[in-house]
């Protein structure tokens, strides 16, 4: 039997999941933060189907995702503390799908370098990101962002600021905003390592930096191609139909690069997945409609 220490502790994660469990993730809409998230989850999300798969207290998802909070105020704090501006925090931007839908965000800041440092000059549009152990070590080594990432950062560059705090700014395109004596660089993400980040194994391990920017270019053509996902799921919900289950090796699903070079989807299953009994036939759905299309045909 568990200590009262150790059950104090499990009542605590579960009343933090129950509030989770009870909020859900709201009413669909389109966010460019939704970028990363399968097609199939989104389309059943735009036809209000709840939940069939509930956060489990002890994985302590709430807390997992205030790290993420946590972290980008300590980066923004750490780039001033060093003498590096951030302007436009939480900035509210707009996307427009190639059928006009709008799509909403927001950004971390607007990263201004100044002249004497590396990459001096120029402002680039920076979003912060926590990551563990495999992860933080996969872009650190490769040095290149991971593909959701630089979509979701790529499209706030080619929204509209539609924020009424910056009403001197309101309705011009993030990329064209103007800075004295700065040109824009493009993106930039900043990597967070969660846990201690070190290369190699027993004597030779050496530690690694805790945190790795990485910037890119940004293609606004390619840009339309990433807002495409939104439209999609307007077609399926008008339409009336749903998506398939997306294979394994749908880079659409968060997943990783194997060490053949293949990808693999990891969050195709009830720990990511809010829906995923639903998804995969296993749980009736409670929404009329999709009850319809996945379970009675």
């Amino acid at each position: 039997m568990p200590s009262e220490a150790a059950q104090l502790s499990e009542h605590v994660l579960e009343v933090a999941a129950k509030k989770m469990s009870d909020r859900g993730d709201g009413n669909y809409y389109h966010r460019v933060s939704a970028i990363s998230r399968c097609l199939r989850d989104m389309v059943l999300h735009a036809y209000a189907e709840p939940w069939s798969n509930e956060p489990q207290a002890k994985w302590g998802d709430t807390y997992r995702f205030n790290q993420g909070h946590d972290v980008e105020d300590r980066v923004i704090k750490g780039l001033q503390d060093a003498g590096v501006v951030v302007s436009c925090q939480q900035l509210k931007v707009q996307a427009t799908s190639p059928m006009g839908k709008p799509i909403s965000g927001h950004i971390d800041g607007i990263v201004l370098v100044p002249h004497h440092l590396p990459l001096g000059g120029k402002w680039f549009l920076m979003d912060v990101k926590s990551a563990g152990a495999f992860a933080y070590k996969t872009v650190l080594e490769k040095d290149q962002p991971k593909l959701d990432n630089m979509r979701q950062v790529s499209i706030y560059t080619q929204s509209i600021v539609n924020d009424d705090n910056y009403p001197e700014v309101k309705g011009i395109k993030v990329c064209d905003l103007e800075f004295d004596d700065y040109e824009f660089g493009g993106g930039m993400l900043c990597y967070f390592s969660l846990d201690r980040p070190v290369k190699g194994y027993g004597p030779s391990r050496e530690d690694q930096p805790k945190m790795h920017f990485i910037t890119f270019d940004v293609d606004p053509h390619e840009v339309e191609m990433y807002l495409d996902v939104f439209d999609e799921v307007d077609i399926h919900k008008r339409e009336g139909t749903i998506p398939s289950i997306p294979s394994p090796s749908d880079e659409m699903v968060w997943g990783r690069q194997q060490k053949d070079g293949s990808y693999k989807a990891i969050r195709c299953n009830p720990r990511w997945c809010r829906r995923y009994d639903v998804c995969q036939g296993i749980e009736k759905p409670i929404q009329n409609e999709v009850r319809e299309l996945l379970w009675e045909r």
